[in-house]
This record gives structure tokens, sequence and C-alpha cells, in this order.
């Protein structure tokens, strides 16, 4: 019994040993699946959500204030590079810098509304285009000395630029100013004179130079007191080589014995020769430029033309400018009563 009980204990204590391990081993698996199923954060609250008083985005005035600047700024880029790539003259500083000329005045863009007639000095224009050409009568008058300037030709770069508008007003206002003037029309091309101030196309220039008409049958009064005009006559096949004939020089040469100024109106020089022909006979000339219409290029390759036939360039008019249209070019030249200043005087 002694052996039997001492076997028993070491049994007892075995049993109990290895219950204690299972409980142990049992606790410790019931841990392990309840952990299993809990996920670990490291996530602290430091402070509460607020609830947001506005949007994020869109910041609608922010994006406005910046697309506003965004867009000044390339309209601002824009416009410098359309000017930098834009050749045409625009103002009388392109004219001294571009072409070397000296700038004889500004004419301002007229339409027929205007005038009850053609455009004229002597229709009922506005008082500041007449004072205008008055202007560059004076500055083609001061351009050389007295009694030197008996012929003056009138061309132009390319055609619409207005000169024959300026030529005719030109004689007109010589007349005016009480000389004995003689209209020419050399454009045998494409004569307007005669429809200006209604005369009949024939006899005319051409005429007189081939002998087919006297000049006194070719000359024509006008309502303008101490202007003539002389139409272009038929259009010959040849008007480069009647220009420049010896008979064309002795027709002027006697006109001069009877006229104080003799205004000669030619094509646009850089379409025909027959600019060139005249300005090598004539005393001087005016070269017309069509604002914001004649390229910088084109001009002085003109004017080069005229200066190696060894013309004498008077100056330049600046036709057709848009002073209402176009402040940001003339701005400078004549504020914004400059136009209204004649009819606030006659009103």
């Amino acid at each position: 019994m002694n052996r039997k009980a001492i076997d028993y204990g070491v049994l007892a204590r075995d049993a109990e040993s290895s219950r204690q391990v299972y409980n142990s081993l049992l606790q410790r698996a019931k841990e392990t699946g309840v952990s299993g199923e809990l996920r670990s954060s490291n996530i602290r609250i430091i402070d509460r959500a607020e609830h947001p008083r506005s949007p994020i985005s869109p910041k609608r005035t922010l994006d406005s204030i910046l697309g506003i600047f965004g867009g000044l700024v390339l309209a601002v880029a824009f416009g410098f590079f359309y000017e930098y790539l834009d050749n045409r003259i625009k103002d009388p500083d392109e004219i001294r810098t571009c072409l070397g000329l000296s700038p004889l005045g500004m004419l301002p863009a007229l339409g027929n509304q205007h005038t009850t007639g053609p455009l004229l000095l002597n229709n009922g224009v506005p008082q500041n285009f007449s004072e205008m050409f008055r202007t560059i009568r004076t500055n083609i008058l001061f351009s050389a000395p007295e009694g030197t300037l008996r012929t003056i030709a009138v061309t132009s770069t390319g055609p619409g630029e207005g000169k024959t508008c300026v030529s005719s007003n030109l004689a007109v206002a010589c007349a005016l100013a009480g000389q004995r003037v003689l209209l020419i029309d050399a454009d045998m091309r494409r004569p307007q004179m005669h429809g200006l101030f209604d005369v009949d196309l024939a006899p005319g220039l051409s005429n007189v130079i081939v002998g087919d008409a006297k000049a006194s049958t070719a000359l024509h009064k006008t309502a303008v007191t101490g202007l003539w005009v002389m139409p272009a006559g038929r259009t010959p096949p040849n008007p480069v080589e009647l220009l420049g004939s010896a008979r064309f020089k002795d027709v002027l040469a006697s006109f001069g014995q009877h006229f104080d100024t003799i205004v000669i109106d030619t094509p646009p020089a850089m379409v025909v020769a027959d600019p060139l022909v005249v300005a090598t006979i004539a005393s001087g000339v005016v070269f017309v430029v069509g604002a914001e219409m004649t390229s910088r290029h084109a001009a002085r390759g003109v004017i080069d033309q005229l200066e190696r036939c060894q013309g004498r360039i008077l100056g330049a008019v600046l036709n057709r400018v848009e002073f209402t249209k176009n402040r940001y070019y003339y701005s400078r030249y004549y504020g914004s009563a400059y136009g209204t200043y004649y009819q606030t005087a006659h009103s």
C-alpha cells in the first residue's frame, strides 16, 4: 500500500501539472483568437473635426481675379505681338523714321455722306478737312524756295490710297489761295478727274501730246476761281512713252507760262512706271500714304525708285486717318477736342 501510495502521488502531481498546462494553453488560445479579431491602429485623436464654413474648391473670387489678370496679360501680349507683326504705316512718326520723308500733314477718313457731291473743298466738306488741306498746301509751298515749285506730281504706292483726292483738293486749295492752277490727269489708265469736275474725258492730255487736239480745247475752267482742269483723254496703248516724250515736256513748259502751279495726278508708282517718268520732269513729288493700308517695305521700295530717277520728294501725306476709331495712334497728335473745335465755333 505504501508503494501504491507513492505511485499514486506521482501520478496525481503529473495530472495536476498537465491540467495547469492545459488551462494555460486554453486561455492563451482564447486570447489569441480575440486579439486576431481586433485591428491594431496607431491613430490618435488630436483635435475634433470641425464643420467647414465654406467649400475648399472652387474659390470663385480668387479664380475670377486670376482669370481677369491672366486675360489682361494675354491681351497685352497679343496686342504687342500683333503690333510687332503689323508693318503698315499708321502715324506720321513712321513716315519720318521708316520712309525718311517729312510728313506734310494728315487727312481724316470721310465718306460721301459729308459732301453734296465729289469730295472737294468747295463741296461742303467738314471744316477740319479744309483746314488740314490748307496746312498741307502751306507745308508744300514752304518746302522749296519761292518760285521754284511750279509743277507738283502726286503719286502713291498702290491704288485706293486717295492720291486723286489729294491732288484735286491740293489744286483747289492753291486756287483758293489766289493762284492760277492747272490740274492735269496723267493717270491715263484709270482716269477720274473728268468725273470729279464733270467734264468730258476727251479731248485731254493724251490727245494734246499726240497732236489730235489743241491745248486750249483740252482745258476746262472749273467752278473754283483760278482753277483749270485737263482730263486724261483717250486711253493710249503706251502711256509711259507719251509721258516720257519731248512733246509732254513742251506742253508743260507752255502751261508754265500761263499758270502759277501745275498739279499732276499720276498712277500708283508700284503698279506702273508712269510716275517715275513724271517725277523726272516735275519740280516736286507729293507721296500719298494710306493710313493702315500701305506696307512700309512697299512704300520704301517706291521711294527708292523715285530717288533713283532723280525725283525730288517734297514729303508724304497720311490719308484716310481714322481719328475716332484708332485713338491709340493719333491721340498724341490731336486731342479729343480737335475734331469738334470747328463744330463748336460754327454752332
